[in-house]
């Protein structure tokens, strides 16, 4: 991941929605914020240094042609952070989460859930570390991918924890549509094609806090 960044932004509290940037963006998290970046369309460098006590929400949507998200967390004693991830893949996915807990009594959680189309690839590096010396933190990486296409899907989760005093939990997982689920909803006189979008938009957002789902419902509604 790109060390360097090439321009730093004070973020002071409330939400901050991201438009396009072109350029590695380093922000300093001085007061809790909530930042999105919905169907930005362009490849993200970003790094965020969360001070002592903030919190810090981050959520990501793209309807991916061909993209790569980089995003780099640090944290200080008694932050917090989210980052919620949703993605569909129509040819290309990578997304590099590096997150660092610096700090003690820290709580960090990565939420992922993609869909891979037909022509899709994905690659998900979740790389999170944990300090020595601290205490008291949790660190818990997911990632879910619906996968609909013949090539491939990486999901890739890895802790580094040089502390015992910690809670840090991962997983990942690779798979279809429930048939069950989908039977259940064409009973109720859905069309499949109906169904099947309303379970991947649901799996998509579920992640997502109220205030932006319907934003990515707008987005969703001509897939």
């Amino acid at each position: 991941m790109n060390g360097k960044y090439e321009n730093n932004i004070i973020l002071s509290g409330g939400v901050r929605d991201l438009d396009k940037f072109h350029d590695s963006v380093q922000f300093i998290v001085k007061a809790d914020t909530v930042v999105n970046a919905i169907n930005l369309h362009n490849n993200m460098s970003l790094k965020f240094i969360v001070e002592k006590g903030v919190t810090l929400v981050f959520n990501v949507f793209d309807y991916a042609v061909s993209l790569e998200t980089n995003v780099e967390i640090e944290a200080d004693d008694e932050a917090s952070f989210v980052m919620n991830v949703a993605f569909i893949a129509e040819t290309k996915y990578d997304l590099n989460v590096e997150t660092k807990l610096y700090g003690s009594n820290i709580n960090g959680i990565l939420n992922v859930r993609g869909i891979n189309e037909r022509e899709g690839t994905v690659k998900v590096l979740m790389n999170g570390t944990v300090a020595g010396e601290t205490k008291g933190n949790v660190l818990n990486e997911y990632a879910k991918v619906l996968n609909k296409s013949d090539h491939s899907n990486v999901l890739i989760p890895n802790l580094i924890v040089n502390t015992n005093e910690v809670e840090a939990n991962h997983g990942v997982s690779i798979g279809h549509i429930d048939e069950r689920q989908l039977f259940y909803m064409m009973s109720k006189g859905l069309s499949k094609y109906s169904a099947v979008k309303m379970i991947e938009e649901g799996f998509l957002i579920d992640i997502m806090s109220d205030d932006i789902k319907q934003k990515i419902q707008n987005i969703l509604v001509g897939r």
